[in-house]
C-alpha cells in the first residue's frame, strides 16, 4: 500500500511540475512578446514622427536601394539605424541634422549636373546601421550627345567631393551661428546680472537710509523756535544763522 501511495504521489508531482513548466514557459513567452511589441511600437511611433518632420523625404527602411530623382529625395535608412534613433535621442539628433540637409543637397547635385550638361539617371543616399551616410550618382550621360559619358567615375567623384565640401561648410556655418548665439545669450545674461546687482544695491542703500530723500535730524534747543531753526539749518547744510529770527504764530 505504501508503494502505491508513493507511486501516485510521484506521478502527481511529475504532472504538477510539467504543468508549472508549461505555465512558466507561456508566461515568459507572453512577457517576451509584449516587450517585443512595445519596442516595435516605439520604433513605429518614431518613424511616423520622422516622416512628419521631413515630409519632403521618402524613407525606405525595408532594405534594398531606391534612387532619388530631381523632384523627390529618397533616403535608404537602415532599420537598425532607425531603431537606434528611436532609443537614443543624441544619436537621433545627429542623424536628423544630416537629414535636414538632404533636400538641399539633392537639388544642388542636380543643379551641378545641369550646369555641366550632364543628365543623371538617379542618385542614391544610404544610412547604414551606425548612421554612416553614403551618396552616389548613376546613369550619367552628356545632355548634348546622348552618348555614354566616358568620364562617369570622374564626374561621380567630382559631385561627391563637392557635396561633402558643401555639407562640411554647412555644419561649420551652423556651428558658428550656434556659438554666436551662445555668446549673445551669455552677454544678455551678464547684463541682466549687472542690472540685478544695481537693483540690490539701491534696495540695500535704501534700507540703510542712504540714497533717499528721507532722513532723520535731531536738534536740541531752548524752545520750539530754536529747535526749528536748527532743523532748517541742518537740512540746508549750514550752521544756525546768528541773529536770525523765526516767527512762529501760535
Amino acid at each position: 500500500m505504501a508503494m502505491e501511495i508513493t507511486n501516485n504521489y510521484s506521478s502527481y508531482t511529475a504532472s504538477y511540475t510539467d504543468t508549472m513548466k508549461k505555465t512558466n514557459s507561456k508566461a515568459a513567452t507572453e512577457v517576451k512578446t509584449s516587450a517585443s511589441t512595445n519596442s516595435k511600437d516605439k520604433v513605429q511611433a518614431y518613424y511616423e514622427q520622422l516622416c512628419k518632420k521631413f515630409p519632403q523625404i521618402n524613407f525606405n527602411t525595408n532594405g534594398g536601394i531606391l534612387p532619388s530623382n530631381s523632384g523627390k529625395v529618397t533616403v535608404n535608412l537602415s532599420y537598425d539605424c532607425l531603431k537606434k534613433m528611436a532609443n537614443d535621442p543624441e544619436f537621433a539628433k545627429e542623424i536628423e541634422w544630416n537629414l535636414s540637409g538632404e533636400v538641399a543637397a539633392n537639388s544642388m547635385v542636380y543643379g551641378w549636373a545641369q550646369r555641366d550638361g550632364v543628365v543623371l539617371g538617379g542618385r542614391t543616399v544610404t544610412y547604414d546601421a551606425n548612421g554612416n551616410r553614403q551618396s552616389s550618382c548613376g546613369g550619367m550621360r552628356t545632355a548634348n550627345t546622348g552618348n555614354g559619358n566616358s568620364n562617369t567615375n570622374k564626374t561621380q567623384k567630382k559631385y561627391k567631393k563637392e557635396e561633402e565640401r558643401w555639407l562640411k561648410a554647412r555644419r561649420k556655418r551652423e556651428e558658428k551661428e550656434k556659438l554666436a548665439k551662445k555668446r549673445a545669450e551669455k552677454k544678455t545674461e551678464e547684463e541682466k546680472a549687472v542690472e540685478r546687482r544695481a537693483e540690490r544695491k539701491i534696495v540695500n542703500d535704501s534700507r540703510r537710509g542712504r540714497g533717499t530723500d528721507e532722513y532723520t535730524t535731531n536738534a536740541i534747543g531752548t524752545d520750539i523756535k530754536d529747535v526749528t531753526q536748527k532743523v532748517i539749518a541742518a537740512s540746508l547744510g549750514t550752521s544756525t544763522p546768528t541773529g536770525a529770527s523765526l516767527d512762529i504764530e501760535a
